[in-house]
C-alpha cells in the first residue's frame, strides 16, 4: 500500500487509550501571526475538525498532528508527525488530499514540535528526544541533520515552541500535563527561562497568536464545559480569558487556518467593576474579533493591561470600556539588534503608512507615521543614516531596517505600527476608561477618530470621555459631528492634541498639553487644537497647556464657536487663534504666557483674531502673553464661505489686560483703513495693567495708552 494510499483511507478505531496518549504527547504549536483559531484532531478517525472550514480526513491512528505555515504564505495547515518511523507528511491546504511535503526526521521515541527558527517567515520540523533530553531543529523541510541541538529539562513533557516576544522566531518549551507546568528555554538554548502553571492538571496545551499582534499565547482545552483558557507569557496573576471553542472530540490544536477565531465569554454580571453583560478581553485576544461577534450596542469592557496593535471599529451603539490600566498601543516592541559602528540595527521592519503633512525646514521626516520610542520617549526620526546619533533614529524603508544610535541593552524599544485605536462612522460609539498610545495615525487623522477619512463626516454622538491619549503621531483625538469630548488627558502626540470638522461637538473639561512634539510646520497645522471648516462648536472648561503652536485654534471658515472657560497657558504660538473664520464669542478665559514662540507683530496674543467677522471677547483674564488681545487684517485667497475673510463687528470688552510684553490692538497689512473706520470693531470698558510706553496698536501704529483711549477705546 502506497503512502498515499493509507493517509486518505479511514483508519480503524483504536482504543480511547491511545488518545490520552496522544494528548500528553503532541505539543501543535502555531508559528505565525494572524489570529489562530482552534481545531481538533479526532486519532480515533484521523478526523479533522476546523470552524469555518469543515470536517476533512487526514491521518492515521498513532499520527500526531500539527498545525504550522510550511510554505511561508501566512496560512497554517495540517501536518502530521509518524513517530513509529520518524516521518513527517505536510499539507499546504486544510482539505482533504496526499501530502506535498514528506520527509524522515528522528526516531521512533522522538515527540515534534514546528516553529520559525531562524525568522524566514516558514516553519519547519523539530523534535524532542526524551532519552537524552535534547532538542533537534531543522530550518528546512527536508530530509537531512539538525541545524541546532541543545539538551534542555529532564526528558519529561511534551515539547511546545511559541514567538514569545514578537520577534519572529519561535522559541522551544516543554509542557507536563500531569500538573499543567511549563518551562520555556531562554534563546533556544539550554538555559530555563520563563516558566510556571497555567491550567489544571490534565489539560491539554494549545500554543498561538489569537490576536494578530505577533506573539504567542498558552491556552489549555477544558473539555468539561468546552472552553479556552489562554494567558500570556509573563502576564500578571489573575484569571485568564475565557473563550468558547464547544465540545469536540479528539486534541485541540490551534493555528492561524483562515476560519473564525474564537469568541470571548459574556462574563459581565455587575460585580466587581465588570459591567453586567459585558464582554470581556483580556490582553493579547483581539478586541475587533469580540466586537465582530457581538451584537449592535454591546459593551466591550478592555481588561487591564497593555493590548498592542489593535485596531478598533466599532459597531452601532457599541460602549467601549477600559479597566483601570487598559492600554491600547500601537507600537511593535523591537528585540534582536545588531551593533555596526557606534550604530544598532533590526531588520523586518515592513510597516509603512500613509505620508501626510508640511515639515519645517529642519526635518523632512514628519510627514511618516512611523515613530520610535526608546523608553517612553519619542526620539528623532532623521532622514539619512549619517544623521543617526544618540536621540535620533533613521528608517531605511529599503531593506526595511531601523538604525539607532542608543545602546538598546536594557531598554524598551518601541516602533509604531499600527494606523490607529478606534475608528468608523458607526453612531452612538462611547470609548471610555482607555490609555491610547503610539498609534502610527497620520497627520489630520486621530488616534480615536470617528470618521473613516478624511472626507467622511464621521459617525453621530460619540461620547469620548476619561481616557487618556499619549504619543500618537497625528492627532490625539479627531471627530466629526455631534461628538461629546470630555476630561480625557491628552498630551504628547506629534501634531495636534484634539481637533474636529462637522459640526455640533462639545469638548469639555479635557486637558491638553505638551502636544506638537513632531516638527510639523506651525503655520500649516500643529499645536494643542485645530478646528476646520466647524459649526456650533464648543470648547468650555478645558486645560490646554505647553504646546508647541497655538493652544485652541479655529480656522478656515469655522462658524458658531463658544471658547469658554478654558485655561490655556504656555503654549508657542497664540493661546486662542481665530482664523478666517466666522461668529465666535471668546469669554471668561484664563490665558497666560502664551506666544513666545512668536512675538512679531500682533501673533503672540494670548487672544488672537486673524481676518475674522463677528468676533465678541469680554470677561477673560489676559496675563503676560507675548501680545495681549489682537486683530490681524490681511488680504487671504482662501474661499470664504460665510463674507469676506475681514475684521468687522469685533467686539473686545470687560476683559483684564495684562501686559508685560507686545501689543494689544489692531493691524492690517490689506492698504485699507476700513478696519479702523468702518467696520464696527471696538475695544470698551476693558482694564489693563502696564508699565510706560507704548503697549496698543491702532491706525497702523503703536500708541500709548493715552492716545489709545484718544480713539474712544479702553
Amino acid at each position: 500500500m502506497g503512502w498515499s494510499e493509507r493517509i486518505l483511507r479511514r483508519p480503524l478505531l483504536v482504543a480511547l487509550a491511545l488518545v490520552a496518549s496522544v494528548l500528553v504527547e503532541a505539543s501543535p504549536v502555531a508559528a505565525a501571526p494572524g489570529g489562530a483559531q482552534v481545531a481538533f484532531y479526532d486519532s480515533e478517525l484521523g478526523l479533522w475538525r476546523m470552524e469555518g472550514i469543515g470536517d476533512f480526513y487526514y491521518g492515521v491512528p498513532g499520527d500526531q498532528p500539527m498545525l504550522c505555515d510550511w510554505n511561508g504564505d501566512g496560512t497554517e495547515t495540517v501536518g502530521l508527525y509518524r513517530s513509529s518511523s520518524g516521518f513527517l507528511y505536510l499539507r499546504h491546504q486544510n482539505n482533504f488530499g496526499i501530502a506535498d511535503v514528506s520527509i524522515f526526521f528522528g526516531i521512533p521515541e522522538d515527540r515534534p514540535v514546528c516553529g520559525d527558527w531562524n525568522g524566514d517567515g516558514t516553519d519547519t520540523i523539530g523534535i524532542y528526544r526524551p532519552s537524552n533530553a535534547t532538542f533537534y531543529l531543522r530550518n528546512t523541510n527536508q530530509t537531512g541533520f539538525a541545524d541546532q541541538q541543545f539538551s534542555f529539562g529532564d526528558g519529561n513533557g511534551s515539547p511546545i515552541a511559541g514567538d514569545w516576544n514578537g520577534d519572529g522566531r519561535e522559541t522551544v518549551g516543554l509542557w507536563k500535563q500531569a500538573d499543567g507546568y511549563y518551562e520555556l528555554s531562554n534563546g533556544n538554548t539550554s538555559t530555563v527561562g520563563p516558566n510556571g502553571h497555567h491550567g489544571n492538571p490534565g489539560e491539554p496545551l494549545v500554543v498561538a497568536d489569537f490576536d494578530r499582534d505577533g506573539r504567542d499565547t498558552l491556552g489549555v482545552y477544558r473539555a468539561g464545559n468546552g472552553r479556552l483558557y489562554l494567558r500570556r507569557i509573563g502576564e500578571a496573576p489573575g484569571a485568564p480569558l475565557e473563550y468558547d471553542v464547544g465540545f469536540n472530540v479528539g486534541l485541540p490544536v490551534a493555528g492561524d487556518t483562515g476560519g473564525s477565531p474564537p469568541s470571548p465569554i459574556e462574563s459581565g454580571d455587575g460585580g466587581s467593576g465588570v459591567p453586567a453583560g459585558a464582554i470581556s478581553v483580556f490582553p493579547g485576544f483581539s478586541i475587533q474579533n469580540a466586537i465582530e461577534a457581538a451584537p449592535n450596542g454591546a459593551t466591550i469592557y478592555i481588561r487591564s493591561g497593555t493590548h498592542r496593535m489593535q485596531r478598533i471599529s466599532p459597531k452601532p451603539g457599541s460602549t467601549i470600556i477600559g479597566e483601570d490600566g487598559a492600554i491600547l498601543n500601537g507600537a511593535r516592541l523591537l528585540t534582536g539588534w545588531s551593533s555596526d559602528g557606534g550604530q544598532w540595527w533590526v531588520g523586518g521592519q515592513n510597516q509603512e503608512g500613509t505620508r501626510l503633512g508640511v515639515c519645517e525646514n529642519s526635518s523632512s521626516r514628519c510627514r511618516y507615521p512611523e515613530d520610535l520610542f526608546i523608553n517612553n520617549v519619542r526620539i528623532e526620526h532623521v532622514d539619512s543614516r549619517s544623521k543617526v546619533g544618540p536621540g535620533k533614529w533613521y528608517f531605511d524603508y529599503g531593506p526595511n531596517r531601523i538604525y539607532i544610535g542608543d545602546n538598546p541593552s536594557g531598554k524598551t524599544i518601541e516602533t509604531s505600527v499600527t494606523e490607529n485605536a478606534v475608528f468608523g462612522n458607526s453612531p452612538n460609539v462611547t470609548i471610555t476608561g482607555l490609555t491610547v498610545e503610539k498609534y502610527a495615525n497620520p497627520a489630520q487623522h486621530g488616534a480615536i477618530d470617528n470618521r473613516l477619512d478624511n472626507s467622511d463626516a464621521g459617525g453621530d454622538g460619540w461620547v469620548i470621555s476619561g481616557n487618556e491619549v499619549r504619543l500618537n503621531h497625528g492627532v490625539g483625538i479627531k471627530v466629526g459631528k455631534n461628538a461629546r469630548v470630555e476630561n480625557n488627558n491628552i498630551h504628547h502626540n506629534g501634531q495636534l492634541g484634539a481637533g474636529a470638522v462637522g459640526s455640533g461637538s462639545v469638548f469639555d473639561g479635557n486637558e491638553i498639553a505638551y502636544n506638537g512634539e513632531i516638527t510639523f510646520l506651525l503655520d500649516w497645522e500643529r499645536g494643542g487644537t485645530k478646528f476646520a471648516d466647524t459649526t456650533n462648536i464648543q470648547l468650555v472648561n478645558n486645560y490646554v497647556h505647553h504646546n508647541q503652536g497655538p493652544g485652541l485654534w479655529a480656522d478656515d471658515n469655522a462658524k458658531d464657536m463658544l471658547f469658554a472657560n478654558n485655561t490655556v497657558i504656555g503654549n508657542t504660538k497664540a493661546g486662542v487663534y481665530y482664523e478666517i473664520s466666522y461668529d465666535a464669542v471668546i469669554r471668561d478665559n484664563h490665558l497666560e504666557g502664551n506666544g513666545f514662540g512668536f512675538t512679531s507683530w500682533l501673533w503672540g496674543g494670548g487672544i488672537v483674531i486673524s481676518s475674522s467677522s463677528n468676533v465678541e471677547i469680554y470677561g477673560n483674564t489676559v496675563v503676560n502673553n507675548a501680545d495681549g488681545i489682537g486683530a490681524v487684517e490681511q488680504t487671504r485667497f482662501e474661499t470664504a464661505k460665510y463674507g469676506p475673510h475681514i475684521i468687522q463687528n469685533l467686539h473686545v470688552h470687560d476683559n483684564e489686560v495684562t501686559m508685560s510684553d507686545g501689543l494689544t490692538g489692531v493691524a492690517q497689512d490689506t492698504g485699507s483703513m476700513a478696519v479702523f473706520t468702518s467696520r464696527n470693531n471696538r475695544f470698551e470698558n476693558n482694564s489693563y495693567t502696564l508699565g510706560p510706553g507704548n503697549w496698543f496698536e491702532w491706525d497702523n501704529r503703536q500708541m500709548s495708552y493715552d492716545t489709545w483711549r484718544g480713539y474712544g477705546l479702553n
